[in-house]
């Protein structure tokens, strides 16, 4: 029995034995062919034979190919995105050229991997022999964002945070109690389990570096949101890639599930339609998503959906809260907040340190949880707007960088949700500040 067959079974014992219902799943995908999830070969050298597209509403992804005698490869029913092998001798850019005046379709590119940056740097996790729930717990990265203050306002309650990534351990004692659904578009079921292949997917040379990644921010997020619910998405395998159309259809799948907050510790070196477009009914939606600035240790490169103005971008800091070497900043980022040697839940009962951008955001998402808690009603907008108002400043920067590259400042937990410590301090008001570091 493999490893995810071995965890399916542990899962079902789990949800039998307290009475909780298994993930809530998305109606069945249809694929004709699986491009992505089998060798290094064949997941090298297909993607970027395939086009991906977003469906206007309505519009089925069979009807489209028909048209032009392209094969449907996947497309999910009540999901608009889907991709596309082009016909028998047409190019991916000539395809393009066939779809530019078709309105049916409302984005069309060839499709892309997306990657969580660690991966893509080869950032590892490892145990420095304080695997332990009090040091998890009582870690440095708390005490630099003043998380016990803003504990004193809110944990998070009833707020639900969806966690798109590789999975999540879903027996962990630290959060087995706080998820609530999922899905995993990767292997298309019901379990999002966190959990490697034993396959070097990608072929750079290494097996499942990834693995862990989804449950490891998860952790995080419970760390500062303790009472947040959790929604699992895994679109993302275990060596830390997903294609676009998984990720959009992630995206799309943790809104209409009710996602208040929405955690992005992925992505691609230049901006991708198809992700836009849900980006941007998230925002409208009054979803806050937050993105990751990127480990390229450069002002030249910011993974994409960082750059998009319908997230929140996220550089790190060290522990002392000076710029991390290795994090990516420029004008695209918003905030900063602690990404170097950050310890948090791993597969198998574990807490293990990990370094990036990746451990950075969800510091920032689980703060907007509490403030969602208080503030069920604000927007990205509102949320940036408390966030940086109360960020503090940075204590240094690599060189060649300015603190302004690194956004508002670093993340204070307690200060952003100072205003709301009573009702009677017109918290509501995201320009209203109890106390600024600026």
């Amino acid at each position: 029995m493999n490893r995810k067959a071995i965890l399916i079974v542990m899962l079902a014992f789990a949800a039998t034995s307290c009475g909780r219902a298994l993930p809530t799943s998305p109606l069945r995908t249809r694929t004709t062919d699986t491009f992505g999830g089998g060798n290094a070969t064949s997941t090298a050298t297909t993607l970027s034979n395939l086009v991906a597209v977003t469906l206007a509403p309505g519009v089925l992804a069979a009807d489209v190919a028909r048209t032009y005698g392209a094969t449907v490869v996947t497309s999910r029913p009540n999901e608009r995105t889907a991709t596309f092998l082009p016909p028998t001798g047409v190019t991916p850019a000539a395809f393009l050229n066939m779809l530019a005046n078709d309105t049916r379709v409302v984005t069309k590119e060839i499709d892309a991997w997306i990657e969580n940056a660690e991966a893509r740097q080869q950032s590892f996790a490892f145990d420095d022999g304080f695997n332990t729930p009090l040091a998890y717990a009582q870690q440095t990265a708390s005490t630099l964002i003043n998380l016990d203050a803003a504990h004193e306002v809110a944990t998070g309650r009833n707020v639900k945070v969806a966690i798109i990534d590789t999975g999540v351990d879903l027996t962990h004692s630290a959060l087995r109690t706080r998820i609530i659904g999922g899905y995993d578009f990767v292997d298309d079921d019901t379990n999002p389990t966190d959990v490697g292949d034993g396959i070097d997917n990608d072929g750079d040379g290494r097996i499942d570096e990834a693995f862990g990644h989804g449950t490891h921010v998860a952790g995080i997020v419970h760390l500062v949101a303790p009472d947040a619910q959790l929604l699992v998405v895994r679109v993302l395998d275990a060596d830390g890639r997903g294609d676009l159309a998984k990720v959009a259809a992630g995206v799309r799948w943790a809104v209409q599930h009710g996602a208040k907050v929405i955690n992005l510790s992925l992505g691609a070196n230049a901006r991708l339609d198809a992700l836009q477009d849900v980006l941007a009914e998230a925002e409208l939606a009054g979803v806050t998503v937050l993105a990751t600035a990127g480990n390229w240790g450069t002002s030249k490169l910011i993974d994409y959906p960082g750059t998009s103005t319908h997230t929140m971008c996220v550089a790190a800091v060290d522990g002392n809260g000076a710029g991390a070497a290795f994090s990516s900043y420029g004008s695209a980022v918003e905030l900063s907040a602690p990404g170097v040697a950050i310890r948090s839940t791993y597969p198998g009962e574990q807490y293990r340190q990990w370094s990036g951008t990746s451990m950075a955001a969800p510091f920032v998402t689980g703060t907007c949880a509490l403030l969602a808690e208080k503030h069920p009603t604000w927007s990205l907008i509102d949320m940036e707007t408390r966030l940086q108002a109360t960020a503090k400043a940075l204590t240094g920067v690599p060189v060649g960088a300015s603190a302004k590259q690194f956004g508002a400042g670093v993340l204070d937990a307690g200060a952003a949700l100072s205003p709301d410590r009573s009702m009677g301090d017109n918290g509501g008001d995201p320009t209203r500040l109890a106390n600024t570091h600026h």
